[in-house]
């Protein structure tokens, strides 16, 4: 992959221009707690920016246990970790920002790339082992180390997000059965709803290891139950672990947590070569990529006046030559051709009265479009050209003919398409307003709903409770949003409701879905036209 192609998501409208001061570039990744940012400081050092879902910042406790985590977390001081720059634990929705760590995840590497080769695993393992070091000297527990969350910089591995998935145990989220955290690298004692040790980070180095090893875990994948019953009862498969790692990720999964050797003891013997890294410490195809995570991410197109994109500094465009006053002549030719227009206008007037005389208002009122004729007849069908979102550019005859879909045409809460049996497969996302029947692949495109397999992205997500009506009203009066779902809300019979960027409002029907992970969503989909967002805003 060439360095010039950028790796990181634009920003959408609906994401901040800055956060606690810092300008926000682009977007990084989502995760179970939040949406990351690329952002940058007035003198233009790059961080990560962690914003916490909304759900989280509603609960006093988390906010209180969030502080406490940032605080202990500002405590690392490690060349193998990001340190916590800043943070904010009261703002509306509570952020910390990181140093920014120029290179991808040890998850997108081996997915797209394949497995590293045993000195560069050698070189995670120890450097892993020394973040975890300093991390339980600062009297700080992981609990959510997982290949997403290290890094791979040019210099070595990075450790990040640390200890901050504690304050989300005690939250309502969690309580009812959301789940911080990855199954397939939790030890036994974290399945079992034990009190956490610095040895649960030991347990989940060796699973971080065997996966950048192998692009394995070592207790497979499926549902959760069933991983973390292999994790209690089972035995690991080591199967391809290189065999001078082997003895070492033995003991690291050993079931007692007191038989696992200690940070420090890993990187004993490991020995000291295994820690040093340098230029080649990562495998050439992953090198090339490199350069790109430290290269600006593009500004978007246009000069934005605010919100993502703008620049207070940036030079502002030379204004535009004021246009010249029209002649005589130019003005008559106008006059003329606004007196033809106006003609054309009254005799197709005429004409489509005298075709649909249920629709020409006369008499005391008479029937709006889809009402019965008065005198005896029906109006005429709805066809792809006058109902749902193919009117506004998408393929005809996607969408089935709603009867409520001209009860407000154009207005707010007017029903704009009503779509049956979409199968959104993992990878893929769909636009409201282009040909929902038919997703496509998401390659970064302008979209309204994604899926990955285990998360539904939107600009503003919210699920309906139980009981209630799939209507635009439940939808606009629903305020518990956020940006991403867990495939745990994700299942049959669930109404989600998807708030776009640009006013449009999306009723999505869980249906069925694939095997797990979940490949693909089925569900039904209503489109309605909301409340546009404010300029600037």
């Amino acid at each position: 992959m060439p360095a010039t192609v950028p790796v990181y998501e634009p920003l959408s409208p609906g994401d901040p221009p800055a956060i606690g001061g810092y300008r926000i570039l682009a977007r990084v990744g989502a995760g179970g707690m939040g949406r990351v940012y690329l952002a940058a400081t007035q003198s233009g050092r790059k961080l990560a920016v962690k914003v916490v879902r909304a759900e989280f910042a509603e609960d006093p406790e988390f906010r209180r246990r969030f502080q406490q985590e940032i605080a202990a977390a500002q405590r690392v001081q490690s060349h193998r970790t990001a340190p916590v720059v800043d943070a904010d634990a009261d703002a509306p929705q509570p952020w910390l920002a990181t140093a920014h760590v120029p290179g991808p995840s040890l998850a997108q590497t081996v997915v797209e790339l394949g497995p590293l080769p045993e000195d560069s695993v050698r070189a995670v393992c120890a450097g892993v082992a020394e973040a975890l070091v300093a991390v339980h000297a600062a009297g700080v527990v992981h609990r959510d180390l997982k290949p997403s969350n290290v890094l791979l910089a040019p210099d070595g591995p990075r450790v990040i997000d640390f200890g901050i998935a504690r304050a989300a145990d005690t939250t309502p989220l969690t309580r009812t059965g959301m789940r911080i955290g990855s199954p397939q690298y939790m030890a036994p004692e974290q399945a079992l709803g034990r009190s956490a040790t610095p040895a649960i980070d030991v347990f989940a180095l060796a699973g971080v290891v065997l996966f950048a090893a192998t692009g394995r875990t070592p207790f497979g994948d499926g549902p959760a139950e069933a991983v973390l019953f292999r994790i209690v009862h089972g035995e690991p498969d080591l199967e391809g672990c290189p065999e001078s790692l082997r003895g070492l990720l033995e003991r690291c999964l050993n079931k007692d947590p007191g038989e696992r050797p200690s940070p420090r003891e890993i990187l004993d013997e490991l020995g000291e070569d295994a820690g040093r890294t340098g230029a080649d410490w990562l495998p050439e195809d992953v090198t090339r990529r490199l350069p790109a995570y430290s290269a600006d991410p593009p500004r978007p197109m246009g000069p934005p006046t605010s919100g993502p994109g703008f620049d207070p500094v940036a030079p502002a465009a030379p204004p535009a030559p004021a246009p010249a006053a029209p002649s005589g002549t130019a003005i008559r030719v106008l006059l003329l051709a606004l007196a033809a227009a106006a003609v054309v206008i009254v005799v197709l007037g005429v004409t489509l009265v005298a075709l649909r005389p249920w629709e020409s208002g006369g008499g005391s009122g008479g029937a709006a479009r889809g009402d019965r004729n008065p005198a005896g007849g029906t109006p005429a069908p709805a066809t792809a050209e006058t109902s749902g979102p193919a009117m506004r550019g998408a393929p005809g005859g996607t969408q089935a003919a709603s009867p409520d879909a001209t009860s407000a045409p154009g207005g707010v809460g007017g029903e704009l398409g009503k779509y049956t049996g979409i199968n959104l497969t993992s990878g893929y996302a769909i636009s409201f307003t282009e040909d929902p029947k038919h997703p496509k692949p998401n390659a970064g495109g302008d979209f309204d709903a994604s899926y990955d397999g285990s998360y539904l992205y939107g600009d503003q997500i919210a699920v309906l409770p139980p009981g209630v009506a799939g209507t635009y009203e439940a939808c606009r009066d629903e305020t518990r949003y956020t940006g991403m779902l867990d495939s745990e809300f994700l299942i049959k019979g669930k109404k989600i409701c998807v708030t776009t960027g640009s006013g449009l409002v999306g009723l999505l029907e869980i249906t069925g879905t694939g095997t797990e992970p979940k490949s693909y969503l089925t569900f039904d989909l209503t489109v309605w036209q909301g409340v546009p967002p404010t300029p600037g805003e």
